[in-house]
């Protein structure tokens, strides 16, 4: 398939250009609520499985991850199925998750930052039409790639890790239900219409508080009651995070003209859309972590 017609099964398939107005998607509306839950329930057990076996399984998991988001966000940004850069960013995906499945995590990085640049230089930038193609392709890397690795190094290397990413992962999983839920329950004024229709200050309020409580239950869990008010406010710094990964990915959609980065989970989008929450959040966790343990405080 040409660069020409995979553009044009794009536009066939309901994709508008960037200029145009953001298009309908039945995705995350078909079904509401219970088709939302349910695709939750079933993504749960694998992820939380391969989160407890650690090592390949959980490995896999986040690679493959990696994979889709990869695949997503190429598509997003150069309008094409299989672009020069998507094969550039997965190809880097690929070598940086395997080197720090093994424990290499310079050289994941290493890997990530020459996915940058080769996603950067093999870019059909201007041709896609799209302002500023090559630095958006360019950033998957270190949107998608650089926070797999973070989220491998978690798990495997920081003492309790098992443990802490369980917590990572029901913070964001509380804070998304908390933002749904206020925003659905007592709505409001919206943070900025021009960015998302939907996004409330009280969906904010609600990620972040309920986020809250679910870091101080999960932490507590850990190291003990003693530590509540900290715990409280490290869970709703992760709720926060959650909710502007949310907001940064309406962003970018909204920038590339499209209403979800794909349609692979019934009533949330694609795995960007998803995942968006646990990008920032993993960020956030891990770079604390790693400047206190730089510090000697961990």
């Amino acid at each position: 398939m040409t660069a020409s017609s995979e553009r044009t099964s794009l536009s066939s398939a309901g994709e508008r250009p960037i200029a145009g107005p953001i298009k309908g998607s039945a995705s995350k509306s078909a079904g509401g609520l219970p088709v939302r839950v349910l695709s939750s329930i079933a993504l749960a057990p694998p992820a939380l499985g391969a989160t407890y076996l650690g090592g390949p399984a959980f490995a896999a998991v986040i690679t493959f991850a990696a994979m889709v988001m990869v695949y997503e966000w190429a598509r997003m940004v150069e309008r094409e199925v299989f672009s020069r850069a998507f094969f550039a960013l997965a190809a880097a995906a690929a070598a940086a998750l395997i080197s720090s499945a093994g424990g290499l995590y310079v050289l994941g990085f290493a890997f990530c930052g020459l996915g940058f640049v080769m996603a950067a230089a093999l870019s059909r930038g201007d041709a896609t039409q799209v302002p500023g193609a090559r630095a958006w392709a360019a950033f998957g890397a270190l949107y998608i790639i650089a926070p797999c690795i973070a989220l491998l190094w978690l798990r495997g290397e920081v003492e309790n890790g098992r443990a802490l990413t369980f917590a990572l992962f029901v913070v964001v999983w509380m804070a998304d239900i908390g933002a749904y839920t206020a925003g659905r329950v007592l709505g409001g004024p919206r943070i900025s219409p021009a960015l998302s229709p939907e996004k409330t200050w009280s969906g904010v309020f609600g990620g972040v508080l309920i986020g809250g409580l679910a870091g101080a239950a999960a932490m507590g869990a850990i190291y003990g009651a003693g530590g509540f008010v900290r715990f409280l406010a490290i869970g709703g710094c992760l709720g926060l995070a959650s909710v502007l990964g949310d907001l940064a990915e309406s962003a970018f959609k909204r920038a590339f003209g499209v209403k979800d980065s794909s349609n692979l989970i019934p009533g949330h989008g694609g795995f960007l859309d998803r995942l968006d929450g646990m990008i920032f959040a993993t960020t956030a966790m891990t770079s604390v972590i790693y400047l206190l343990l730089m510090l000697g405080r961990v």
